[in-house]
């Protein structure tokens, strides 16, 4: 983005903040998606996790990766 010459302090600070609130705007429309896609649930990701024969949803894929790293653990630690 090319910023611009001003006449005055006053203008460029107008400019300034109106990029700023420009800014806001988009973060704020893209928060709201995130928001909106995370709202259909847990159910709504889905991933065949490798050895499993069907899809697992997001607690699914959780549940499975602790249970891997705690069995990596209690091989490390000699338990």
């Amino acid at each position: 983005m090319e910023i611009p010459e001003f006449e005055s302090y006053q203008e460029e600070l107008e400019w300034r903040f109106d990029r700023i609130a420009d800014t806001l705007k988009v973060l704020a429309e893209r928060s709201q998606r995130a928001e909106q896609f995370l709202s259909r649930g847990a159910d709504m990701i889905q991933y065949k996790i490798p050895g499993h024969d069907e899809y697992s949803n997001l607690k699914g894929i959780f549940d499975d990766l602790y249970m891997r790293i705690n069995t990596l653990e209690e091989k490390l630690n000699g338990d």
